[in-house]
């Protein structure tokens, strides 16, 4: 073996988390580098007012209703609304951030506003979590970000015979209630946020 095998240089490579930075860096020098951190910056900013620009017309567009009626939708579930809301509306796979109070034959088994923790989730997934129903989403459907509703969700479209029990998880250790099997549901629900979910 020779002296020159023996001692082969090892070139080291810089580890980034952005290959682009680095080609960039390799390819132009440190202004490639810079140039493509700025394109992100302003990709980053361009993002934000988007997003205030969108939370803002949600505002606009958010409604307090009084004495609004009654509304039966063909399943049984129905609902009363309460706040009109101006953001977008759910639709399978998109981020959900909710708030309810929820109550079986009267009773309250859940309140996420009382805790200070909302639900989020990612809408039509399953299983459902949190004391959400069926019959629940099938009330959030019609809703925007920024509204608040009643829904009442009867026990088919509910938990049916088999109730449900609120277990405590890493995030919400003092979480704990009762659905007790062919139990009739209400939510007074409110839709904070509808959103892509980051990838």
């Amino acid at each position: 073996m020779s002296s020159m095998e023996g001692t082969q240089k090892r070139v080291r490579t810089p580890d980034s988390t952005d290959p682009i930075a680095s080609f960039m860096s390799r390819r132009f020098g440190l202004a490639g580098g810079l140039a493509w951190l700025g394109f992100l910056a302003v990709g980053t900013l361009g993002e934000q007012v988007k997003t205030r620009m969108e939370v803002a017309a949600e505002k606009a567009g958010t409604v307090d209703v009084a004495d609004s009626p009654a509304v039966t939708l063909p399943s049984g579930v129905s609902y009363k609304e309460l706040r009109v809301g101006g953001g977008q509306q759910p639709s399978k796979g998109l981020l959900v951030v909710l708030d309810y109070i929820g109550r079986a034959d009267g009773v309250e088994f859940e309140n996420t506003k009382a805790r200070g923790k909302p639900i989020v989730l990612l809408f039509g997934g399953r299983p459902f979590v949190a004391g959400m129903s069926p019959g629940l989403e099938e009330a959030l459907k019609g809703m925007k970000a920024g509204g608040k509703r009643i829904v009442s969700v009867p026990p088919e479209l509910g938990f049916g015979d088999r109730g449900y029990v609120m277990r405590p998880t890493e995030h919400v250790p003092d979480k704990q209630g009762l659905i007790p099997p062919g139990a009739q549901l209400e939510y007074e629900v409110e839709l904070l946020r509808v959103s892509i979910p980051p990838s």
